[in-house]
């Protein structure tokens, strides 16, 4: 089901008599249900189901997101779908009162993500343990991996530090304009944080005093007139942000410099910029940004910021040292995707230096054959290619490659190595020799009795 309802009875007269009608509407129910969770409900006309269908198919994502797609076209047809009133989005859920933990299975009255490792023992009873919110409330977007940080997400690693059972690479994702900036701390609250508490009593491993946190904020409602407006002939009013108002032919006896329209301070994050020699009440002056913006910045008035991409802000004219000042922000150039082979290896050591990785595990393996340290490896300057592994068979949605040594009798039949179905790596594997035609790279586990010697796994 996809959490969407809408209003009933549908006319079938609107879209055609009989069967063919009733296809019609299916194929309407089919075009709204692609974005599963968005639209709680929408109004029985046939325009709004032609807009929801070329949303769909110009691929705009989310029209309830916090924030939306910023295309043109997305934009202009998520203005007439509003005006035409089609839809009504759930709200967004609210930490913490909006979320919790169970260890129990799903509570009733709300949707969840199961929080599994499969490392644990069957008696830790992690196969019932959910993070849940209300279901009245939008999908916040959560994605649980236990095989490191997802590509293009958010990640806030859930470690237990007691806790034997390869709990370092386990990841609860978000997506990345999402509202929730998350902490963890496995030993109590974190102060000034607003936390939920995960708890496995089954666990002897100290699953009693973890935390799930967040600042405690509350995003704030648009501003709504005339109550969250003011106009000010006397400079900018405390708790609000402003435009000035001003004509400049007027005299300066009539004091217009002062006046200003005003609304209730939304919250932005602002970089002062001042030049501590000018005398001109600089002290005061701000560069602003919405707190969403990805730009981060930082001002000098006496040179660059090392390390800092910079930009010169210059006055010829002003006698007051405006000839070094300069508005920074980190030099960051993204990471380009990982290469094959040249940016990937093999380690049945440990994670190797300069690499991030994912664990190869088969927990039916004995101890001795130290499968515990084996990983598969990217070099950390390039991004993540979204790699899971998986002992319980494929996982959904994503293009998986069985690895397999039929020679080995530990349960090696579900194991795969899966890969984001956009990704540009399509690989094969065999446990016997090279692809002919393929690069390919070898795992070998020498502690492993069962001809883990020549395996190969080739792109």
């Amino acid at each position: 089901s996809s959490g969407i309802n809408a209003e009933w009875p549908l006319r079938p007269g609107k879209f055609g008599k009989g069967i063919l009608g009733m296809f019609r509407i299916t194929l309407i129910l089919l075009f709204i249900g692609a974005s599963v969770g968005v639209v709680e409900a929408c109004k029985n006309d046939k325009k709004c189901y032609k807009l929801f269908a070329k949303y769909e198919k110009m691929d705009c994502g989310d029209p309830c997101a916090d924030v939306p797609n910023n295309k043109k076209k997305c934009q202009k047809l998520l203005v007439k779908l509003k005006k035409k009133n089609c839809l009504r989005c759930k709200e967004p859920a609210v930490w913490p009162d909006d979320f919790r933990w169970s260890n129990a299975g799903q509570p009733d009255g709300y949707n969840c993500i199961q929080i599994r490792e499969p490392a644990e023992p069957a008696s830790h009873t992690w196969n019932d343990n959910y993070f849940c919110w209300k279901n009245t409330r939008r999908d916040p977007g959560f994605k649980w991996s236990y095989a490191g940080p997802i590509a293009g997400m958010k990640c806030t690693r859930i470690l237990e530090t007691a806790d034997p059972h390869t709990w370092a690479d386990n990841y609860l994702c978000l997506p990345q304009n999402s509202p929730h900036n998350l902490r963890w701390n496995s030993a109590g609250k974190i102060n000034g944080k607003a936390c939920i508490q995960w708890r496995e009593p089954a666990d002897p491993h100290t699953w009693h005093d973890n935390w799930l946190c967040k600042d405690n904020f509350k995003p704030k409602g648009p501003a709504e007139w005339p109550q969250d407006f003011r106009w000010s002939n006397a400079g900018i009013p405390s708790g609000y942000d402003c435009v000035q108002i001003k004509e400049p032919a007027e005299p300066s006896g009539h004091t217009w410099n002062d006046n200003f329209f005003c609304w209730r301070d939304i919250g932005m994050k602002c970089t002062r910029i001042l030049e501590t020699a000018d005398p001109h009440t600089w002290t005061d002056n701000y560069l602003c940004l919405p707190q969403n913006s990805p730009h981060n910045l930082r001002w000098n008035s006496a040179g660059k910021i090392n390390g800092k991409a910079c930009i010169q802000w210059r006055e010829p004219a002003d006698p007051h040292t405006w000839n070094d000042n300069w508005l920074c922000k980190d030099n960051f150039k993204p990471k380009g995707p990982a290469e094959w082979p040249q940016d990937f290896r093999w380690s049945n050591a440990g994670i190797p230096s300069g690499y991030d990785c994912v664990q190869i595990k088969e927990p039916a393996e004995p101890s001795a054959h130290t499968w515990n340290d084996n990983f598969f490896c990217w070099r950390d300057i390039r991004e993540n290619p979204g790699f899971r592994w998986s002992h319980a068979g494929p996982v959904n949605g994503m293009k998986c490659t069985r690895i397999l040594e039929t020679a080995d009798p530990h349960t090696w039949t579900d194991n795969y190595l899966c890969v984001p179905k956009y990704s540009h790596l399509n690989m094969a594997w065999n446990s016997a020799r090279k692809i002919p035609g393929k690069a390919c790279m070898r795992w070998v586990e020498p502690a492993d009795p069962h001809t883990w010697k020549d395996n190969w796994l080739c792109n």
